[in-house]
């Protein structure tokens, strides 16, 4: 009974309510206020946060992800996507910068001795009397190392030998004397050991599954090193049984956890290996190595960090795991920050023995939520404070030492990753997304007396502040919990409870089944340009009611998404909604109501790139732009799937949650269109869950195809048998990505998939307005990000439609809402409760809702043929049909001709192209 009554307490704090039972609400600070990034002043970010950065503001390339001081504390090098910035003095009024990439490193004369190096990576280190700089090029498998009196190279060393290619130094520092530097090769698992003066490689050691940070004890004589991945995975096997494709899989052969996915399992004709124990010692762990022989690292020791797999948690058992990410050591204790569990951990740095968890959930209505995001650590001179980057809440936590507790918050730019202390005391961070993005486009561009003038789209910032004092922490606490929408506000006064409650364990009245639509890669204007009520840049609106095709130029204009306009006329739509995501591969984590972890951040934007290499098993869970998640990272309380599954609520799927690194998307003869080249597993609960015969992304297939097959699945899976439709459904419609012009496939224009999109949306929401459930349904229609289309308010601004009987009608809501919202209004129908902090802190989309409900059906309407003609395109019985989406079987991925025949395949040339 005891045990019984713990679990309800904990579960009424996790529902919202506090521990006096008074209930905790949490909403987005905007209001109604639209993005606005305002350079020394403050922001609101598309997520609705509001960003107040405390220093000056250092830019850099697109995405920063590290900075180095030099010795002497003058020189700043900010590494970013674009390169090397170098601040000769930092702290003049008006810092110079130089930008280095890999021509302005390479010394007059020796072009071919430092031919291929690349572009720098964010590893760097310098030397101790700063007259060097090491650093990594990163996908070159290069380190280069630079004279700071000219900045050019004076040596490259290649990690890469004849039987060990594609390697990729993620971090490296240098012995107390300054002789060794020490290498976390994360695609080899190993870590190098290179002598400083010659660049040359001396030793290497296992280390264990993607080594990602490296730290050195006090006294130098052990080094350490965070282990970020999970599993070693493996390329499926080639199959001669003609009726499986040779190469690879359709869909993934387990589910993640399961025996399966542990021992293996015979799969499309072949064995597929498992992934071994989520325990394993190498997996998210720090290792220990003695340096009795300083060139010759010697590992002694292991720890696992962090909440365990499958651990009790206040969810239950825990989804992902902790995902180690920076190393600080100091007063005989290594710290490591565990990025998935919001902790920081304290371990006996002689013994691996752990002595401490703090905890950063920043108020105590909060626990069990996560969305902290801990990166890096520094110590301070006199060794009293630890700092720490908080990615997730735009801040630098600091810990005293002695108390193990959080003293309070500075305030940073936009996702800090990296945290450097001056000899003063000052915080130096790297903040990758610099104070956002603002608008894009030509009516828009950036004018002069704007500090990121002449800058790229979306720069990166390093941010320069004094010593932190007790006032200005506790200060900066409370303006951190401001700024993130972490400040309790009441409920009372919201309408609609009865359609979104805001009590958890409290279901909606009146919505009992909620269909998400997404889709790709576009921007309000893009779009909706011009929409009556809106807020919108009809200038901006090429794919729109009249819009254009880039082939024929703006003279000619046509309804080329008029379903899209039809749907936010009937029913209701938001022109102040943003996606955070900066891509697809981080879009379709927030998609499924996860924010990217820091592995996920780091590893796609910035990370070692994908490449079919069984010998460098880190690089073969790098996803590029692939959307889907695998184990590493999973979050501590997983994604909207774990959470309808923990629920009880039912769902479908119908293509989201397997589009995975390296995996092809040729439009081969199933109708996954997908062939994985690597063992990744799925989420178990999706596996429970998904139609196998529903597409993942691949623009060969038509979305009115989709939709087709969608129907087929209702009909089998829930119709014949007498079944209503699940409480939830979740389903992709990808077409409006676009891609190259396929005339004899019905597509004459790029933007001939924005108009099959387009019917294809039409038509389904047409279909589900016939069903039985229509009248407790609610639709919401969005994108995964924003794409490359401009938007006069900000670069990240999209839309969400609400249809069904509770949507409002001919309504544009004002209300500031993110990808989160979308979430949040979900759980709030169903009485789940939040599943991480930024859900919890978002505002919902009750704006869009009414409780005057008006049954009333869609009909779609059609779109001009001579942009796509669905004949063409997917008629059922043509019989090209099957010729046009047909795979080449057995031919061999290493085969000298496979990627030129493939590439006819995708584009449709002929053998004599």
């Amino acid at each position: 009974m005891i045990g019984v009554m713990r679990y309800a307490a904990l579960a009424a704090v996790l529902a919202g309510a506090s521990a006096w039972g008074q209930q905790v609400y949490f909403q987005s600070p905007s209001g109604s206020r639209y993005a606005e990034i305002i350079p020394g002043k403050e922001s609101v970010l598309p997520n609705g946060r509001l960003l107040t950065p405390v220093g000056k503001r250092l830019y850099g390339g697109e995405d920063v992800w590290n900075t180095y001081l030099s010795p002497n504390d003058k020189t700043l090098a900010v590494i970013s996507d674009s390169g090397l910035r170098i601040y000769p003095d930092f702290r003049a009024a008006k810092p110079e910068s130089m930008d280095l990439r890999a021509a302005e490193l390479t010394p007059a004369g020796r072009e071919e001795e430092f031919k291929g190096i690349g572009n720098p990576a964010p590893a760097a280190v310098f030397s101790p009397d700063g007259s060097r700089l090491f650093l990594s090029m990163g996908d070159s498998g290069r380190i280069v190392r630079i004279n700071t009196a000219t900045w050019k190279a004076d040596a490259v060393v290649n990690l890469n030998t004849p039987t060990l290619s594609a390697s990729y130094a993620v971090d490296m520092l240098l012995s107390k004397d300054g002789k060794t530097l020490y290498v976390a090769d994360v695609a080899h698992q190993r870590i190098l050991t290179l002598d400083a003066a010659t660049l040359k490689v001396i030793h290497s050691a296992e280390a264990g599954r993607q080594p990602y940070a490296l730290a050195l004890s006090e006294d130098g004589r052990r080094l350490f090193v965070a282990n970020i991945g999970l599993f070693d995975y493996t390329i499926i096997p080639p199959t001669d049984d003609p009726a499986f494709f040779r190469e690879g899989l359709t869909r993934p052969p387990f589910g993640f956890p399961s025996r399966p996915a542990r021992e293996g399992v015979e799969f499309e004709g072949r064995q597929v290996a498992g992934l071994g124990d989520h325990l394993n010692p190498n997996a998210h762990s720090v290792f220990q190595y003695d340096l009795a022989s300083q060139r010759a690292p010697r590992k002694v020791r292991e720890a696992k960090t962090g909440t365990l797999i499958r651990a009790i948690t206040d969810r239950g058992p825990a989804v992902g795991g902790s995902a180690p990410c920076a190393l600080a050591v100091v007063n005989g204790k290594l710290f490591v920050s565990n990025s998935n569990n919001d902790t920081v951990q304290a371990f006996d740095e002689r013994t691996l023995k752990p002595v401490g968890m703090i905890s950063l959930t920043p108020r105590p209505e909060l626990q069990g939520l996560r969305g902290v995001i801990p990166s890096g650590l520094a110590v301070d001179k006199a060794r009293q404070r630890l700092y720490v980057c908080e990615s997730g809440l735009n801040s630098v936590a600091a810990i005293d030492l002695k108390t193990m507790k959080v003293l309070g918050r500075t305030p940073t730019g936009w996702f800090p990753m990296q945290v450097r202390l001056t000899k003063g005391g000052g915080l130096v961070t790297a903040n990758q997304k610099g104070i956002g993005r603002g608008p894009r486009g030509p009516l828009s561009a950036r004018q002069p007396g704007d500090e990121r003038f002449g800058m790229p789209d979306f720069p990166g910032m390093a941010l320069v502040a004094g010593p932190p004092t007790l006032d200005s922490l506790r200060t900066g606490h409370e303006k951190v919990l401001g700024n993130n929408g972490l400040n309790p506000v009441s409920a009372s006064a919201l309408p609609l409870k009865d359609i979104v409650p805001t009590e958890p364990g409290i279901r909606s009245k009146a919505i009992k089944h909620v269909v998400l639509i997404t889709k790709e890669n576009h921007t309000f204007d893009g779009i909706f340009g011009g929409l009556p009520g809106s807020k919108s840049e009809p200038a901006y609106a090429a794919w729109g009611i009249n819009g254009w095709l880039s082939e024929l130029g703006q003279d000619k204009r046509l309804p080329i998404m008029p379903n899209h306009w039809k749907t936010a006329q009937q029913f209701a739509i938001s022109d102040n909604f943003y996606m955070e995501p900066q891509a697809s591969g981080d879009g379709h984590r927030w998609l499924v109501g996860t924010y990217p972890s820091l592995w996920t951040s780091r590893n796609f934007y910035a990370g070692w790139s994908w490449q079919r290499n069984d010998s460098a098993k880190g690089r073969l869970g790098s996803m590029g732009s692939n959307g889907s998640q695998i184990p590493e990272d999973y979050l501590e309380n997983g994604s909207m799937w774990e959470h309808f599954e923990r629920n009880g609520i039912s769902f479908r799927n119908y293509g989201e949650g397997f589009e995975f690194p390296g995996q092809m998307e040729p439009g081969n003869p199933t109708r996954t269109g997908s062939i994985l080249q690597v063992n990744h597993p799925i989420n178990q609960a999706l596996w429970n869950n998904t139609d196998w015969g529903y597409p993942v992304y691949n623009t060969n297939i038509p979305d009115i195809a989709r939709v087709e097959w969608l129907k087929e699945d209702v009909e089998k899976t829930f119709r014949s048998q007498g079944k209503a439709l699940p409480e939830f459904i979740n389903i992709t419609l990808c077409n409006d990505h676009g891609d190259r012009a396929r005339p004899e496939d019905g597509y004459p224009y790029v933007g001939s998939y924005m108009a099959d999109n387009d019917l294809a949306m039409g038509r389904l929401i047409e279909y589900l307005s016939q069903q039985p459930e229509w009248e407790n349904m609610l639709i919401l229609v969005t994108q995964d990000d924003s794409g490359g289309d401009a938007d006069h308010i900000d670069r990240h601004r999209s839309f969400v439609m609400a249809a069904g009987p509770y949507a409002k009608k001919g309504y544009v809501s004002n209300v500031h809402t993110s990808i989160m919202s979308i979430h949040k209004t979900i759980y709030q129908i169903f009485g789940m409760g939040p599943l991480n902090m930024f859900d919890a802190a978002s505002t919902d989309l009750r704006d869009l809702l009414t409780d005057k409900p008006d049954a009333a059906p869609y009909a779609h309407v059609g779109v001009p043929k001579e942009v796509f003609d669905p004949m063409v395109a997917f008629n059922p019985d043509d019989p090209r049909l099957q010729e046009k989406r047909w795979l080449k079987p057995n031919i061999a991925l290493d085969d000298p001709n496979f990627m030129d025949w493939l590439y006819r395949q995708q584009f449709g040339l002929g053998e004599g192209s």
